[in-house]
């Protein structure tokens, strides 16, 4: 069974369903906006996400972190209940401690979105990639696919650390991607 639209959410049950971490998966009536996205996460989000339109997430359980670029604020904690404000073009990224259920609330359609690496020796951003229109999680995984096979977008433009190509760990967007093009 895979997750599906529908009028009411069961939040833990749906989970269950999710197919991997970063799912982002569109749970709410057609039209809804803004719209939910369930993702059930066990691993680090493997680059920033920076949206043009402003994000709410919702922690519903488990523990870990969001990080921010850019702004004052770095770091927030994360726990059961914690509802986080994404300003738009606020690069963040989702950490988990254990596994977390969120939700994230985004416009309807999302608007456009791009993917960003920092150094992790000096901070500057190293690569950054906008996505096209059409299934972001198809072109989450494509982004990430073309970042770790170049090492040059891979290289510190400020210090020349080696960032090590991202870890997909189970993330199955091609999957999920598959499913949202199936409903349409």
């Amino acid at each position: 069974m895979a997750l599906e639209r529908k009028k009411t959410l069961n939040v833990f049950r749906d989970a269950r369903d999710a197919w991997g971490s970063y799912d982002d998966f569109p749970v709410g009536a057609r039209g809804t906006d803004p719209m939910p996205y369930l993702s059930r996460n066990r691993v680090a989000q493997p680059f920033f996400l920076v949206s043009a339109e402003d994000q709410v997430i919702i922690q519903m359980s488990g523990k870990g972190h969001i990080e921010f670029r850019e702004i004052d604020r770095d770091r927030m904690s994360l726990g059961p209940g914690d509802t986080v404000y994404v300003p738009a073009g606020v690069p963040s990224r989702l950490v988990p401690r254990d596994e977390n259920i969120q939700i994230r609330l985004k416009a309807d359609p999302p608007g456009r979105e791009a993917v960003a690496w920092y150094c992790g020796r000096c901070g500057a951003l190293v690569h950054a990639r906008e996505l096209g229109e059409g299934v972001l999680q198809e072109h989450y995984w494509h982004a990430v696919q073309a970042f770790n096979a170049d090492l040059a977008a891979r290289t510190c433009g400020d210090c020349a650390e080696v960032h090590p190509p991202a870890d997909l760990g189970d993330i199955a967007w091609l999957d999920v991607a598959a499913a949202i093009r199936a409903e349409d």
